[in-house]
């Protein structure tokens, strides 16, 4: 490698390292005009081109480079990431088991085959993918790509508590490592945690203020406070409704009732809107005008309304019962379909962990008895040789006996 691409490549991974990916294919083009076949110049131009989207041209480079270099396992983990990239995981699992077979103690061709088989989502691929991420793990611990892959591994197969905790060795690495945080707050979300994963993706988008999927997110997860504001309210006035239709009560009882729900939901919204970081508040102010915030809003209000005519009608079978239950109907259907899409949400890692722990001991059964059909196939291949020297022996043996005895005869 000569002097110059040797700067090239350091000034353009300084360049590269802050997201200045241009500037850094900039440099790159400059050097491979004086060293057009310099593979590594070609593999770090082929990068740059991957992390601004141009696909098609990060493989051509990639292709080309892989035309000229002796050592390609780098040029092929690259390969797989391009594939990944485009939406290829079938390719890309070839190009890193190519790259595997080249080096097989690369911790970058274990994860990026790991990653690979991961986007295949067949659950047999998925064990598989799990070895190859231990192994990955075990060459370096110290990489925090590592850790976010096993984490991303153990939330596919439904182990919330270990995908935690891989994203917190990662963030031990790197505590600004973004994607780990947006992991995580992806799994309080799902959770319906939206508390945290607001202030969780608030601080993924610190850590890197580029990252598309983090923001839509962040936008997401705004408006989902928003929500939870809608699920206080429509729990009291269904709460407050049902009571009193269970059981009977004076007006004065029903408005007490009334208030002291009004201000439970006052003294739980109020605290966790403070609790909330300036970024969050200013998203979901932003967003007051869309379709979802409005419709929450109104849904908010209507429950909030159905608790205060509940509180201030005198009966169930009045007509300001009546006002009221029309008023809680509405948000007592939207408030059950959020409901059971949490129960479900909540639902689908304990299915998975359960899939996955049943689909590993199969594998590990199926896995065992080949083996050891294998092993018997072998001794039995061993012994058949063996067996045939004997026979032969034994034939030997049993024909000079029969010629000693026919000897006196002829005699």
């Amino acid at each position: 490698m000569s002097d110059a691409g040797t700067v090239a490549q350091e000034r353009a991974q300084a360049l590269s390292r802050v997201g200045r990916h241009a500037e850094a294919a900039q440099v790159l083009r400059g050097a491979l005009a004086e060293q057009p076949q310099h593979a590594g110049l070609l593999l770090h131009l082929a990068r740059c081109h991957r992390s601004t989207g141009q696909l098609a041209e990060a493989m051509r480079l990639v292709d080309q480079a892989l035309g000229v270099a002796r050592a390609q396992e780098h040029l092929l983990a690259e390969k797989a990431r391009i594939l990944l990239a485009a939406g290829h995981p079938g390719h890309a699992a070839a190009a890193a088991q190519r790259a595997l077979e080249l080096a097989p103690r690369s911790w970058e061709a274990h994860a990026l085959f790991a990653e690979a088989l991961l986007a295949l989502g067949n659950p047999t691929r998925v064990v598989v993918a799990r070895r190859h991420a231990d192994t990955a793990r075990e060459i370096r611990h110290d990489i925090p790509d590592v850790h976010l892959l096993d984490a991303r591994i153990h939330l596919r197969m439904g182990r919330l508590r270990a995908a935690r905790e891989a994203c917190r060795q990662a963030l031990v690495l790197d505590p600004a490592y973004e994607p780990a945080l947006a992991l995580l707050a992806r799994m309080e979300a799902s959770r319906d945690r939206v508390g945290r994963a607001a202030r969780g993706f608030t601080d993924a988008l610190a850590a890197n203020p580029h990252a598309r999927g983090a923001a839509a997110a962040h936008e997401a997860v705004a408006v989902a406070l928003c929500w939870r504001l809608f699920d206080a309210a429509a729990l009291a006035g269904i709460g407050h409704w049902a009571l009193f239709a269970l059981v009977d009560g004076g007006r004065p009882e029903r408005l007490a009732a009334a208030l002291a729900l009004l201000a439970v939901v006052a003294g739980s919204a109020l605290p966790a809107w403070r609790r909330q970081p300036p970024a969050v508040r200013l998203q979901l102010r932003r967003q007051l005008g869309s379709t979802s915030v409005v419709l929450c809003l109104a849904l908010t209000a209507a429950a909030l309304g159905g608790l205060v005519v509940s509180g201030l009608a005198p009966a169930r079978d009045t007509p300001a019962g009546g006002v009221a239950a029309l008023l809680l109907m509405p948000a007592g259907a939207v408030f059950a379909f959020r409901a059971w899409r949490q129960l479900t949400r909540r639902a689908v890692p304990v299915v998975r962990w359960i899939g996955y722990r049943i689909w590993t001991r199969l594998v590990a059964r199926a896995t065992a008895r080949a083996t050891a059909a294998g092993a018997a196939g072998a001794t039995e291949s061993a012994a058949s040789p063996a067996a045939g020297v004997v026979s032969a022996a034994a034939g030997g043996v049993s024909a000079a006996d029969d010629g000693r005895a026919s000897a006196p005869a002829r005699r």
